[in-house]
């Protein structure tokens, strides 16, 4: 049995007193293909902050590899989020990557400095290492004709797909999506998809927030279904799509293919 690179378990967070995330408890193992689905504001996104620790949660526990990020401890009756060290958060980062579905990169830098850049300055790699994880990452994304030019002489695919070499190139052990196609028209989407599928075929681990849900289908080895804040229902592919629960029915009849 693969071990848990993430766990989470009853994570909340809210923002001016609203509940964005009431009670999320989920593992994922090595090897695993996680797609997480629902409507606009069921929590999807603030998920993957919380789990990247862009945000901070209110309640719960985070767990990278047997290793607590995060925890809940009780002040004055209430229970607050404690997080480890930093010199422990810092190593728990890099077991992370996070690809954001407005490409993020920096304007100023071409693109290899783009991807050296990261695994230079915080995981402290020689430039020659860098250099050659940069160039292997490009040609496995079909960019290696692409490393002097900047994001604005790109598409919006192949920015894409530079974000995703650039969290590759500080090779963590699991990779959150967030929405990675959202703001690409659907000839684009058909490239990122491509390279996510290449990236599952390889057995990286993957936790996709996605509304393809034909891609989902086809990649997932489980869906998470979250509506108000909760995990409505999870389960393989099959499972999800064949659901006896009329909302999740609901919603893959508006989305789905």
């Amino acid at each position: 049995m693969s071990a848990n690179l993430l766990e989470i378990n009853h994570m909340k967070k809210g923002f001016d007193g609203v509940g964005v995330l009431k009670d999320i408890s989920l593992a994922v193992k090595e090897g695993e293909v996680v797609s997480i689905i629902g409507p606009s504001g069921s929590g999807k996104s603030t998920l993957l902050r919380c789990a990247t620790m862009l945000e901070t949660m209110d309640d719960g526990e985070l767990i990278y590899l047997d290793e607590k990020a995060a925890w809940s401890e009780q002040n004055g009756g209430e229970n607050h989020s404690v997080y480890a060290s930093r010199a422990d958060l810092k190593r728990i980062h890099k077991h992370f990557g996070l690809v954001f579905q407005n490409f993020n990169l920096f304007p100023h830098y071409n693109v290899l400095k783009n991807i050296i850049d990261a695994p230079m300055s915080v995981d402290k790699v020689s430039k020659k290492e860098a250099m050659e994880r940069a160039n292997k990452l490009l040609k496995q994304l079909g960019l290696e004709d692409k490393a002097e030019a900047y994001p604005y002489q790109l598409s919006g695919g192949q920015q894409q797909r530079v974000s995703i070499a650039r969290a590759l190139a500080l090779q963590p052990k699991i990779l959150f999506f967030d929405e990675p196609t959202s703001a690409l028209d659907p000839e684009l989407t058909g490239e990122v998809l491509r390279v996510i599928k290449e990236l599952a075929s390889d057995h990286m681990t993957m936790i996709i927030v996605t509304h393809e849900m034909q891609f989902a289908r086809e990649l997932s080895d489980r869906i998470i279904f979250m509506e108000q804040g909760i995990i409505q229902e999870q389960g393989t592919p099959d499972e999800i799509f064949s659901s006896g629960n009329a909302r999740v029915r609901e919603f893959i009849g508006k989305f789905g293919k």
